[in-house]
């Protein structure tokens, strides 16, 4: 399997825990008679409250220690600890611990069951196994019965999961529920493109999006079709950002045009800071910024972690590399403009 297809239909997993940080100081304020068995609960609170806090901060390893901590002073009895335990996993490409996980999870009989064995679907297929396809398949209709057809999701990435298992009709007949339940949605565009053309279940088509850019046009992926296009996550305050940038703009002046565009997302959160950068270099391709940091609209849809960050994406709207830098961006850059050149060549000897 591609290595840019894993990621195809898990855009919107994220860790969505919530901490309540005033728990221990509250805590503090009681009196001293406390009964040992709630001081037990009290402790194991605690621990997941810091475990989520640890997994929201990226501290990985202190987040897996911890939430396994907590379940075990809930003596196994805590859905929470070992779902936040499978999304931790989940991040870091865990997919095994992760399918574990969370079957501990839904071994408990939580309300939300049906989210869970969504996730454990998602896991089992990113393990590029087949002989967990089938728990995988198993795993997704689960969600959607479970759920009593509530969660148009599972009806996406059991489509894919039956395209991968072979099965092309029952894998386009659950993308085609899932269009009619969310038209509107970022993936919808994308599941069409699959229904009408089965063979692009074979990569990552890259989520559209459809903002105002920094000039007022609209900018969105579907526009840009039939261009390469280089999707650039920065910020002013980033040094990495601004030690790349020299070559960004080595692609630009090189590439850029009918058959290329770079698409900026600025991830600052003053607009001051991003037209004091954009007018010191001089930089002219289009950029988004929504002065939203790192809750800016379109890395969400990408799950951007870290910056620099760049997506690159062909003529036919498929990603065709992520986190390319220097010299390894340039050259790809150039292979891909080939490819858009390629049809007006085609027949000739």
């Amino acid at each position: 399997m591609s290595k840019y297809f894993r990621a195809i239909f898990i855009t919107c997993i994220l860790l969505c825990f919530v901490a309540n940080l005033s728990f221990a100081q509250e805590n503090a304020k009681q009196d001293t008679f406390r009964n040992p068995a709630m001081e037990q609960q009290d402790e194991a609170q605690q621990a997941l409250t810091q475990a989520r806090t640890f997994a929201m901060s990226g501290r990985v390893e202190e987040a897996i220690r911890t939430f396994q901590k907590a379940a075990e002073l809930k003596k196994g009895q805590c859905a929470e600890c070992f779902q936040g335990l499978g999304m931790v996993y989940f991040q870091t490409a865990q997919y095994k611990d992760a399918a574990t996980a969370f079957k501990q999870a839904i071994a408990l009989k939580p309300e939300n069951e049906a989210v869970l064995a969504n996730l454990l679907g998602v896991a089992l297929y990113l393990q590029d196994d087949k002989k967990v396809l089938d728990e995988s398949v198993a795993a997704f209709r689960k969600a959607i019965e479970l759920s009593k057809d509530t969660m148009p999701k599972a009806h996406y990435n059991l489509g894919y999961a039956l395209l991968k298992a072979g099965k092309e009709a029952d894998g386009i007949a659950e993308l085609k529920i899932y269009v009619a339940l969310e038209p509107e949605s970022p993936n919808a565009e994308s599941a069409r493109d699959v229904i009408n053309n089965p063979k692009l279940a074979k990569v990552q088509l890259a989520t559209d999006f459809k903002v105002k850019s920094t000039d007022g046009k609209e900018l969105s992926l579907k526009s840009l079709r039939g261009k390469v296009v280089l999707l650039d996550f920065w910020a002013s305050w980033c040094g990495p950002c601004r030690i790349e940038m020299p070559a960004v703009k080595r692609v630009w002046q090189k590439y850029g045009g009918d058959k290329f565009v770079i698409v900026g997302i600025n991830m600052d959160h003053t607009k001051e800071a991003f037209d004091s950068y954009m007018k010191s270099e001089g930089l002219t391709w289009p950029q988004y910024f929504d002065g939203q940091g790192w809750n800016n609209k379109i890395s969400r849809l990408y799950n951007v972690r870290g910056i620099p960050y760049t997506v690159l994406i062909d003529k036919d709207g498929a990603i065709r590399a992520v986190s390319l830098r220097g010299n390894n961006l340039y050259n790809k850059i150039a292979d891909l403009v080939k490819e858009v050149q390629e049809p007006k060549n085609a027949g000739t000897n």
